[in-house]
């Protein structure tokens, strides 16, 4: 796919408008470029920034920063040049056909990380999270994804690959010597051991998430008859009218869906339709959505103007397993009377929000730890698919050796998954899966 052979240009910050634009370039000519470029004469000392004037054709493009990598000891692993220019388009676009001048060719998607890969800086696994890291859209998906590209993730999996290879190399031991040359494991020990390595290896698939199954993110969901403040309720927590707000019952014809940020933790805050029995077809298909909304909720505000805690009992079964936070809602009305456990509270005045707000807080704080405490790692499809297929392969290893008592049999099942885990963190080079994982990257990462 790619010609690591030669020089790479590629704009590593967003064309447009802004204060500044970083170019980077990778390649052996990259000293050479700086040298020429920028009109010095000395090696320049890596890793520290330069105030260096760029020109092309004896004029001057603009004033620079300028960090020259020596290579291997670069992203990529080859003489690095990342020049921080002035924003705009007019002035980057003149640099980085200056560069070009040097034979210096535009970088491919993900051009920058493959030739990280490829020259040992990082295994698949770290590739993968630098472009999950640039997508996450919340900090919990950050936090995982950095952690991976620091390799938290290789540093297990490697771990669950050598103990394959020791049971290998021991079986393999015993077909080509006799019992008096070495020590004979026995058929128990290797089924023990190799168990010990399927429960690793399920673990880490328990102990993981996908990024798109947004279980990093909380779902909030206010729910309740028609007319009881839900959608006041909304907009007074966003701090903003989202929702519309009137006196009619089933203003709210279908659900209303915001992110916010709670306690560093993604919410994704709905306003529902309110639940009554109802012939409007819209109406109705509105509070459909309202069933699949509490579905997926973490919390739900039940909200009633009367008394919640006595209101719910018509809808418990939607709320099994479920934790409720009861909203004894419109306390600026004379007819309002307190409920004890339940929130009372105005979103026309703003009395009793903050209350509410802190308690919200709180039970974000215990998802957070909650969610810590049950997450390992952030993985995607394709590593999830190659970890179960090796759970299976040594399963199935475990189930051949029962039956047949044939170690070769055995070994030869064995080296299958230890060749699926090499593949997982992209030590057994499969072209076509390594070129699919790359072309999903930015320019000049």
């Amino acid at each position: 796919m790619y010609n690591t052979s030669d020089n790479i240009v590629a704009l590593a910050t967003i064309p447009g408008k802004s204060a500044l634009n970083v170019v980077r370039c990778s390649g052996a000519d990259s000293l050479f470029l700086y040298k020429n470029m920028f009109r010095q004469k000395k090696t320049p000392l890596p890793n520290f920034l330069h105030r260096r004037s760029a020109y092309l054709n004896k004029q001057i493009i603009d004033d620079c920063m300028v960090v020259f990598f020596k290579g291997p000891k670069s992203y990529t692993g080859e003489d690095m040049l990342e020049v921080s220019t002035h924003g705009g388009t007019v002035i980057v676009k003149r640099i980085i056909e200056c560069i070009e001048k040097y034979l210096f060719r535009q970088a491919f998607p993900g051009e920058f990380t493959y030739r990280a890969f490829i020259n040992g800086k990082i295994d698949l696994l770290q590739a993968e999270s630098i472009q999950s890291a640039v997508d996450s859209g919340n900090n919990l998906d950050a936090l995982y994804s950095i952690n991976n590209v620091k390799g938290s993730l290789s540093r297990k999996t490697s771990a669950i690959t050598l103990k394959i290879q020791n049971i290998l190399t021991h079986m393999e031991h015993e077909l080509d010597f006799n019992e008096d040359e070495i020590d004979f494991k026995s058929q128990n020990e290797y089924i023990q051991n190799i168990n010990k390595i399927i429960s690793s290896i399920k673990k880490i698939i328990d102990f993981s998430y996908l990024a798109s199954e947004k279980k990093s993110s909380a779902t909030i969901v206010l729910v309740g008859k028609t007319n009881v403040g839900k959608s006041s309720l909304f907009n007074a927590l966003l701090g903003r009218e989202r929702s519309i707000v009137t006196n009619q019952k089933g203003t709210t014809r279908d659900t209303i869906e915001v992110e916010i940020i709670i306690n560093k933790i993604n919410v994704e805050l709905i306003d529902t339709a309110g639940i009554r029995k109802t012939k409007e077809v819209v109406e109705k298909q509105g509070i459909s959505r309202t069933y699949s909304a509490i579905k997926r909720a973490d919390i739900v505000l039940f909200v009633d103007s009367k008394s919640p805690q006595k209101n719910i009992d018509t809808f418990k079964t939607l709320f099994e397993n479920k934790k409720i936070i009861f909203v004894n809602s419109k306390s600026d009305l004379k007819t309002h009377t307190k409920e004890r456990g339940s929130f009372s509270l105005s979103s026309k005045s703003g009395a009793g929000i903050d209350a509410l707000y802190k308690t919200i807080k709180k039970e974000m704080a215990l998802y957070l730890r909650d969610f810590v405490d049950n997450n390992l790692f952030l993985i995607n499809y394709r590593q999830k698919k190659v970890l179960n297929q090796t759970a299976s392969v040594l399963q199935k290893t475990i189930v051949s050796y029962e039956s047949t008592k044939d170690l070769a049999v055995a070994a030869s099942t064995l080296r299958e998954s230890f060749n699926m885990l090499k593949e997982l963190q992209g030590y057994n080079n499969k072209n076509e899966i390594i070129n699919n994982i790359f072309k999903g990257f930015c320019v000049g990462k």
